[in-house]
């Protein structure tokens, strides 16, 4: 086994040891996200299909539960959740061991990247590794079965493909790798236009510019290609539950006043609603949003302190074919989750889909590093350009690693991970105590709530006391479960449990209310 063999093998396995520690302090999924693609795992391993007991959005207008699942998040993770329960059994630990093992390649992709971005230098190579491994804000969240891992690695390998992509063969596998990504995240798409677009332009400049349209399109159309084998039987199945290949409520979070309309009952989500917003709270609120994931690309993607050296090293390296497509996803991607789908972008959708830039922006950190380095021993003739690279190299990785372990301490030991929905439990103990193990309950995190409970459940829509009752009398529901985290005009509600006579306070669990619905 050679130098480079032996250096993957080694940051596979501390890698998968880092993801395995921290997924073993987490015996929930711990948030709506996660527990969204589990239960729709466990469906799936039970031979339910693609199909899901509880409401989480009102966009699609659904009418009675069961409901399809997967209407606006996207099924793989589900899928890879599935397959793992055939395997390992239908529990929690099994749903992790795909999302672990993906996590644990991403530290490898980096490597690849840094590795032929600096002339198969080692050095450079293991700093992109380890820093994808202490990746800040994204450490508590590989091991959990959801988008995090699976779209990191495929969207860097589609856009890693796209860039060193000259054979038929590779141009098909990143149009593959992109429709893994897609079947990830519904913005997954994004990871086509670069590199359909960088496929065509490069075939035009190797062609000398004078090629013919068909000719220079035909790269695009390999990629094209594998995507459409990945995605084609999904979109079939779009067609044959809703009429169309691409699913209308996900692009309905266009219309958004506030992020908080996305659990609106009974509202039609248009052109006319956004419009009638008002042109200064839509100016207001792109703004923001151009603000926002700004701060959202320092602080997560670029863990605050090496943000400035992967903007230096992502300069240094913008001509070079490798990073072209992962540079063009950036640019796209953040005017996407800024101007068009603002609010949800700024509660982590921007986030999230950064998830596929990690490799190459770990990869560009020590670029950069050595870049800076390059440029102050010019000026400091005292300097030692080697023994400086080698002392900061050394010194960003230790300050990425303590900068993940405080925020794997504040995120996931400190906060309780594993006592986030305790009160659902409880609320779950208190009807079985009565042998109610059926109804349909209205709660602020439907799959959490079904997780935990086994009750078919619907989500708390976005209104007054009469736009709740209404949404549960659509599904017939008996009961909600009110906590802090409610929509702002139920706050009175929440304040005097016993101040509307249609709702029955019957159990109080800390600050968390059980109400029986008394209305007929």
């Amino acid at each position: 086994m050679d130098k480079h063999s032996r250096d993957l093998l080694a940051i596979f396995l501390i890698a998968l040891l880092a993801r395995i520690a921290v997924a073993a302090l987490q015996a929930h999924p711990g948030y709506m996200d996660a527990y969204y693609y589990v239960v729709g795992a466990q469906r799936l391993a039970g031979g339910f299909g693609f199909t899901e007991p509880y409401v989480w959005n009102y966009l699609d207008d659904p009418m009675s539960l069961p409901h399809p699942s997967h209407l606006y998040w996207m099924p793989l993770p589900s899928i890879l959740g599935a397959l793992s329960m055939a395997i390992f059994g239908s529990n929690y630990r099994a749903t992790q061991v795909p999302f672990a093992l993906l996590a644990s390649i991403v530290p490898l992709i980096a490597y690849t990247i840094a590795w032929r971005a600096t002339s198969r230098r080692r050095r450079p190579a293991w700093i992109a590794a380890l820093l994808a491994i202490f990746s800040g804000f994204y450490v508590p969240f590989w091991g959990v079965p959801e988008s995090f891992a699976p779209y990191a690695v495929f969207g860097s390998l589609a856009l890693l493909l796209a860039g060193i992509g000259r054979s038929k063969q590779t141009l098909f596998a990143a149009g593959v790798c992109a429709g893994l990504g897609h079947l990830t995240r519904a913005d997954g798409l994004l990871l086509l236009a670069p590199m359909l677009l960088l496929a065509s332009m490069q075939r035009m400049k190797d062609e000398g510019g004078g090629v013919k349209l068909f000719f220079s399109l035909q790269p695009s159309a390999f990629s094209l290609l594998g995507y459409l084998v990945v995605m084609l039987p999904w979109f079939a199945r779009n067609v044959a539950v809703v009429g169309a290949p691409i699913l209308p409520a996900g692009t309905q979070s266009l219309w958004l006043c506030d992020y908080d309309e996305l659990f609106s009952f009974g509202v039609r989500l248009d052109v006319n609603h956004w419009l009638a917003c008002g042109v200064d709270q839509i100016v207001a609120a792109k703004v923001r949003g151009l603000g926002s994931g700004l701060v959202h690309l320092i602080a997560e993607s670029g863990l605050v302190f090496l943000a400035p050296l992967m903007a230096v090293g992502v300069w240094w390296l913008r001509r070079d074919r490798l990073f072209r497509p992962a540079i063009a996803y950036l640019a796209l991607l953040y005017l996407a989750m800024t101007l068009a789908f603002t609010f949800v972008g700024d509660r982590g959708g921007l986030f999230h889909s950064s998830a596929a830039l990690m490799p190459f922006l770990c990869a560009a950190a020590p670029v950069g590093l050595e870049a800076v380095v390059g440029t102050v021993a010019r000026r400091r003739r005292t300097w030692n350009a080697e023994t400086a690279n080698r002392v900061f190299g050394a010194s960003v990785v230790a300050l990425a690693a303590i900068f993940s372990l405080a925020i794997m301490w504040n995120r996931v030991i400190r906060s309780d991970w594993n006592q986030a929905d305790v009160a659902y439990r409880q609320a779950g103990a208190w009807l079985a105590d009565r042998n109610d193990h059926t109804s349909i309950v209205v709660a602020g995190n439907p799959p959490g709530f079904t997780y935990h409970t086994g009750h078919p459940s619907i989500v708390i829509p976005n209104g007054d006391v009469d736009t709740l009752i209404e949404a549960a009398r659509r599904f017939d529901a008996k009961w909600i479960v009110l906590d802090a985290n409610r929509p702002v005009p139920l706050a009175a509600l929440y304040a005097d449990p016993d101040s509307d006579p249609r709702l029955e306070l019957s159990a109080t669990f800390e600050r968390t209310y059980l109400f029986r619905i008394v209305v007929p």
